[in-house]
């Protein structure tokens, strides 16, 4: 009996630690899978992640790839401002050119009519050939002919050609203005034809423009009736060596009014005097 009895107690002992062992087997399989799961899941969160930068970076690089695209247009389409253009606006070159026209073209007619230079003093040193008087040019910045063109193109584009000398000189006079006679160096100071008595040349628009030159239409002010006219007189200014220089002046209509200008005060003048020359200078 004692015996049956032992081996019961035996028994539901081992059935006992059976089942704890069991139990924690279990429990460990469990923990397990919520381990393994988690892991998943952690995963599964990463591989989100990774996609959704994926995404990102891709979005991005489109993004970027269409603004530069964007940019390339714009830029294609905007032309890029280079020479006088990057460095003077449109009104500072207007500006430049209606303060400095009426200074140009006396600087230039100066040269047509041989008045630029000083000339000996009561005009006492002159000579006389088939085209009139010329005088002696007493100036230290020129001693030849030659000596003349260095110091035009100082002020003058070398773009363009001497307006002196022929066959570019279209002067009213039909004249050389300088000469070269014996080693010496005379001008004829001619009666210059200026824009008229109380005139001066504005600024009318820009026409034109490069990357070195631009040149403008110019208006006829006059101060008398304070009247503005249009006219078909173009100039233009050339950046050349560092600075502005004159161009070309274009004015026909200079050459046919001139003319009757010039003949007139030659006869009125030299009935007056008794003389055969005239001055009607404008020095710059």
């Amino acid at each position: 009996m004692k015996r049956n009895r032992l081996m019961i107690a035996v028994l539901i002992t081992y059935l006992m630690l059976s089942g704890c062992a069991a139990s924690e087997k279990n429990k460990d399989k469990k923990v397990d899978e919520k381990a393994s799961h988690k892991e998943r899941g952690k995963s599964e969160t990463k591989k989100k992640e990774a996609e959704k930068k994926a995404k990102e970076v891709k979005k991005t690089k489109e993004e970027t790839s269409q603004e530069q695209e964007t940019q390339a247009s714009q830029d294609e389409e905007t032309p890029v401002a280079t020479g006088i253009s990057s460095m003077f606006t449109d009104d500072e070159l207007f500006a430049f050119a209606d303060e400095t026209v009426n200074t140009f073209y006396a600087e230039r007619m100066s040269y047509i009519c041989g008045t630029h230079f000083t000339s000996s003093s009561n005009f006492e040193n002159y000579i006389k050939n088939d085209d009139g008087i010329y005088y002696e040019v007493d100036d230290s910045q020129v001693q030849s002919y030659n000596d003349i063109e260095n110091v035009y193109y100082q002020k003058f584009s070398r773009r363009y050609p001497i307006c002196y000398d022929r066959p570019y000189n279209l002067s009213p006079l039909t004249r050389l203005p300088f000469i070269e006679v014996n080693g010496k160096l005379y001008e004829a100071y001619s009666a210059i034809c200026i824009n008229g008595i109380g005139c001066k040349y504005t600024v009318g628009e820009i026409i034109k423009k490069t990357d070195d030159e631009f040149w403008v239409r110019l208006n006829n002010y006059c101060e008398l009736d304070n009247s503005t006219n249009q006219t078909d007189i173009t100039c233009s200014f050339v950046w050349e060596d560092g600075g502005w220089k004159c161009g070309d002046f274009n004015n026909l209509e200079f050459y046919k009014v001139g003319l009757c200008v010039c003949l007139a005060m030659a006869c009125l003048i030299g009935t007056i005097s008794g003389k055969s020359f005239f001055v009607f200078s404008w020095k710059s």
